[in-house]
């Protein structure tokens, strides 16, 4: 069977799988625990055309089929399964690695590794070793810039004139691919940008 371009990422948890299809439509994908089955139509990088796209991985492991979800984008299929097992595999699927050059690779806008989870975890924990530190009370106490004293911020920021204050990049921007998503699902890792997809 000829595969479908895939990139994947994985944490302790789940597994990010990208399925590489221009504006994917009609599109399923069944989970049972060491397979995923994705069936469709889009563009791929063999033509120009929306053609059928089927594609059936063999998992290295097995997954938890009711938690595991996708989301349909313009620029892909976005998959997210749910280890059995938490635990890194470092493999996708039940072949070897130089079956799997043509059309699976890593996808590094979503890739951890081991020692960066566990170092986010513990910074996330104990900021960094100053677990339980009140950042907001400890920046009260410290004084103002020395000759500063009495300067209201707010004010200052009002004179600086309409546009010189604030920064356009800031502006909510609609977000089509958002997707409603289910109790449990993959909430936590956003969708990769369109354009890192591509490359």
């Amino acid at each position: 069977m000829s595969h479908l371009p895939i990139k994947w990422a994985e944490r302790k948890d789940r597994l990010f799988i990208t399925v590489e299809a221009s504006t994917p439509t009609d599109v399923q994908v069944n989970f049972q625990e060491k397979t995923v089955s994705i069936s469709g139509k889009g563009i791929t990088a063999k033509g120009s055309d929306p053609h059928a796209l089927k594609d059936e991985l063999h998992l290295l492991k097995e997954i938890v089929p009711e938690e595991s979800t996708f989301k349909v984008l313009g620029m892909a299929i976005q998959i997210c399964a749910i280890k059995k097992e938490q635990g890194y595999w470092n493999r996708l699927v039940d072949e070897p690695t130089k079956a799997t050059k043509s059309w699976l690779s890593a996808d590094w806008n979503l890739w951890k590794d081991e020692d960066d989870e566990a170092e986010e975890n513990a910074a996330a924990s104990n900021f960094g070793g100053y677990g339980g530190m009140d950042m907001e009370s400890m920046m009260g106490g410290m004084g103002g810039m020395g000759g500063m004293g009495g300067m209201d911020m707010q004010s200052l920021m009002n004179s600086m004139g309409s546009g010189a204050g604030g920064d356009s990049d800031d502006e909510d921007l609609d977000n089509d691919d958002d997707a409603e998503m289910a109790d449990g699902e993959c909430e936590e890792e956003p969708a990769a940008d369109i354009s890192d997809l591509n490359a």
